[in-house]
């Protein structure tokens, strides 16, 4: 192991040439790291928001030829799925409303949205609290209160507040315009897709806003809390629910299964994953990969490049010394190793001061609110970036560096222990 010490003690007799390389290292991997985190925070910022709007992990629908999608008696679906999926799921029912003709209004002003979905809020606390309310939050939402809860840019542009009476003007089931005034009791801070045009009401008010049947739910939606959902798993799961429904093939998609919604000439039932619900945002993800990639690579280009080039230098420089090592009877191997050992040295403590150094970027970027930026509450949790570390990623950049790196100077290192012990001496720094 002297080669060990002697690379050690090289490089802290020569601390003051390797520094600047040290620092090229450090600032090289915490920027690939630290961009790596953020990215995958914002991913999962993005699908934490789509858990909220779809209401969990999976989705189970079923469609009828003669009436679209629609579960009639969803309390025995609820008993059977609670079997195949296990005590730790939980499981709501939900409708889904389409209120793209809905406005509210307050005071003279008028406001649109997207999509009403009536909640159990009891049952699905959990998912709620990865919600950031500006103002009050789900406390009152009980079953069959008129409470709603809005966005904040909607509150904003009807100029309401906390506990205003609000009217909803809406299309009821005989396609007559009616009118209902709701509470507002929960204001929430979301301008992204999942957000901005949607709002949540209490599963049975706004059943019997629709006239629908006590029993009517048009989908019931099942998160795990506790757990992560494996490819693997959901494809298990569907292979007993086939046991047990007319099942439709588990889907990537979900429109493959929606467009044929009225020519099933059975009830078809579907398991709908998150990713399947997220088919529009693939495309973005994918873009936010090929960028963060990008960048990555030119940093490790920068850190191999600036290390081995220079490395290289330093080493010619070194001859001298080599020719020591050599006159003193050294062998070759020893002296190779000695170096590569102080090149490893220097380039593992650079992804180590890296890593600390990615940690305090993104715990200073997570402490500032982003929210202010258009659209880019897509990515935040609760109005701040929530940096999440990917392990294999972080660890896959730092092995490229080291790696790299050690065979950009390995052609240096070993022309330089074939010269002869004589011009090794002959030669000065």
């Amino acid at each position: 192991m002297y080669q060990l010490k002697l690379g050690l003690r090289s490089l802290f007799y020569r601390r003051n040439q390797y520094t600047a390389l040290f620092f090229v290292c450090v600032v090289g991997v915490a920027i690939s790291l630290a961009c790596i985190s953020i990215s995958t925070g914002m991913i999962a910022a993005l699908n934490s928001k789509a858990e909220v709007y779809y209401g969990g992990d999976l989705v189970f629908m079923e469609a009828r030829f003669d009436d679209g999608i629609g579960i009639y008696g969803y309390e025995d679906y609820i008993e059977k799925l609670q079997k195949v999926f296990g005590d730790d799921a939980i499981i709501a029912p939900r409708i889904d409303y389409d209120a793209r003709h809905v406005r509210y209004f307050f005071e003279g002003v008028q406001a649109l949205q997207k999509t009403i979905k009536g909640v159990n809020f009891e049952t699905e606390a959990q998912l709620f609290d990865k919600m950031k309310f500006v103002s009050g939050g789900i406390e009152k939402m009980t079953s069959g209160s008129n409470g709603v809860i809005i966005s904040e840019p909607i509150a904003k542009k009807l100029n309401v507040r906390l506990g205003d009476l609000i009217t909803l003007q809406f299309r009821n089931n005989l396609d007559y315009i009616d009118t209902v005034d709701l509470v507002v009791q929960g204001i929430f801070q979301d301008s992204s897709a999942f957000g901005t045009y949607t709002s949540y009401m209490d599963f049975r008010f706004l059943q019997v806003l629709r006239e629908e049947d006590s029993h009517f739910a048009n989908r019931i939606c099942i998160d795990f809390p506790n757990r992560k959902l494996s490819k693997r798993k959901i494809e298990d799961y569907q292979k007993k629910l086939e046991q047990i429904f007319n099942m439709f093939p588990l889907v990537d998609d979900k429109n493959l299964f929606l467009e044929n919604q009225y020519d099933y000439e059975v009830p078809t039932a579907v398991l709908i994953p998150l990713s399947a619900n997220l088919t529009d945002t693939k495309v973005l993800e994918v873009a936010m990969d090929a960028v963060i990639s990008f960048v990555i690579l030119m940093l490790v280009v920068i850190i191999v490049a600036g290390i081995g080039s220079t490395y290289r230098i330093l080493i010619m420089k070194r001859i001298n010394e080599i020719g020591i090592y050599m006159a003193i009877g050294m062998k070759k191997g020893a002296i190779f190793a000695t170096l590569l050992w102080e090149s490893l040295i220097l380039l593992v403590s650079g992804c180590i001061g890296g890593l600390i150094f990615s940690l305090f970027i993104c715990k200073i970027l997570s402490m500032i609110d982003f929210s202010f930026i258009p659209s880019f509450n897509l990515f935040l949790i609760r109005g701040n970036l929530s940096p999440t570390m990917d392990v294999i990623k972080s660890v896959t950049v730092i092995l490229t560096v080291i790696i790299v790196t050690l065979a950009a100077v390995l052609y240096a290192v070993w022309k330089s222990i074939k010269i002869m012990p004589v011009k090794a001496l002959a030669v000065t720094e």
